[in-house]
């Protein structure tokens, strides 16, 4: 057996789940209905440059939210026991009052996830502070292609040399005691970089740190409406994903298609944008309602169903053919792509191949005539 399929084969078998030794208790939360994680976008400002940014990040802050907002939203939070808090931005750790903040959240007792660019954690200070910050979460970084000629075309300013910056502060992490299993790299996918750049990224990554991969699906959303040339066909996407799920969680089969995490995650979530917008998802740029205006107790209150996509969780209100799909035990198609490429947040997903497998087919079943067609496309048989 190669080296990558060993890797892959003693690898602990997750589906997309972000809730790490806590998967019960949001599954419980899902079959409730409540929220139990609250993603917040401290800031626009970010140093990488994504030509894509759904966030419109640039380097210098336009829109934030201040620091008096985010600790009403964590009281918010805590009031309504909500579990978690995804840090993101922007880049949250170029906030100067991040750490006091992470830490009036911990003292709440709500558990840290920090989704950075990775670039600060080059600090040896920074990445202490945030390995403190994030006992019990998790830390996303950000690298799209591990091969510079490719992460420059991805990036204004394209400058590869951010890639070492980011392993740095991922190696001083592991240094620190973070798990890598309690770490992600992050990948948006699309068009420009192709389906072998990411299959060898997201290898990179697992083989050499032992991170798993959050593959995004590129949304027009943001800058990424202006780009609308980068997005995937189905087939690359079909490639990538498959192969995401068989590094990530193992080779038996199942799939949660061309998400980044599985419904359980998406299911119990929603997001507050850095210009006060409630919304089901950071994607997702609409909000049902801005906590400048309405308190976040409130929103919550009127807007949970839309929020949490509440029809969803019974599998028979899933659209034909997920209904039917084996996998909608983990997956329901990513969201956010819902809205975007076909206008409606609790329809079909068109960026899931096994949707086009479906209804072509007499019968829905995801068989292993696929799993073994990709494995020998990608090299990948023992």
């Amino acid at each position: 057996m190669n080296r990558m399929a060993g890797c892959i084969n003693d690898h602990l078998k997750r589906y997309g789940g972000l809730a790490a030794g806590r998967e019960d208790e949001q599954k419980r939360y899902f079959a409730e209905k409540r929220l139990y994680a609250l993603q917040i976008e401290t800031t626009d400002a970010c140093q990488q440059g994504c030509i894509f940014c759904y966030a419109g990040s640039t380097p210098r802050e336009h829109h934030g939210l201040t620091s008096d907002e985010i600790r009403g939203l964590l009281r918010d939070a805590a009031a309504l026991e909500i579990r978690a808090i995804d840090w993101l931005g922007g880049d949250p750790l170029v906030r100067p009052d991040w750490y006091e903040l992470m830490q009036y959240a911990r003292s709440l007792g709500l558990v840290n996830n920090v989704w950075t660019s990775g670039l600060p954690l080059k600090s040896k200070e920074v990445a202490a502070r945030v390995h403190e910050v994030s006992e019990g979460g998790f830390v996303s970084v950000h690298v799209d292609s591990i091969t510079p000629e490719v992460y420059a075309k991805l990036h204004r300013g394209g400058n590869p040399h951010f890639i070492e910056a980011i392993v740095e502060g991922v190696d001083n992490l592991l240094a620190l005691g973070k798990p890598a299993d309690m770490m992600i790299n992050c990948i948006t996918y699309t068009s420009l970089q192709g389906p072998e750049d990411a299959i060898k990224t997201m290898r990179w990554w697992f083989c050499e740190k032992g991170l798993r991969t959050c593959l995004t699906m590129f949304n027009p959303a943001g800058m990424g409406a202006e780009w609308r040339s980068l997005e995937p066909q189905l087939d690359e996407v079909q490639r990538v994903y498959t192969e995401r799920d068989r590094i990530d969680y193992g080779g038996d089969n199942i799939s949660i298609a061309a998400m980044d995490t599985d419904k359980y995650y998406c299911g119990t979530m929603a997001t507050v944008t850095f210009t006060g917008d409630v919304t089901p998802c950071s994607v997702i740029r609409e909000g049902v309602a801005n906590i400048r205006t309405t308190p976040f107790r409130d929103i919550v209150a009127r807007h949970l169903d839309t929020l949490v996509h509440a029809a969803l969780h019974d599998v028979q209100n899933l659209p034909n053919p997920c209904n039917d799909c084996v996998n909608n035990a983990h997956c329901w198609g990513c969201r956010a792509s819902a809205y975007h490429y076909s206008g409606d947040a609790d329809g079909l997903d068109p960026k899931c191949w096994l949707i086009r497998t479906a209804l072509t087919s007499d019968s829905f079943s995801v068989n292993n005539n696929l799993q073994k067609s990709t494995d020998e496309e990608i090299g990948l048989k023992p």
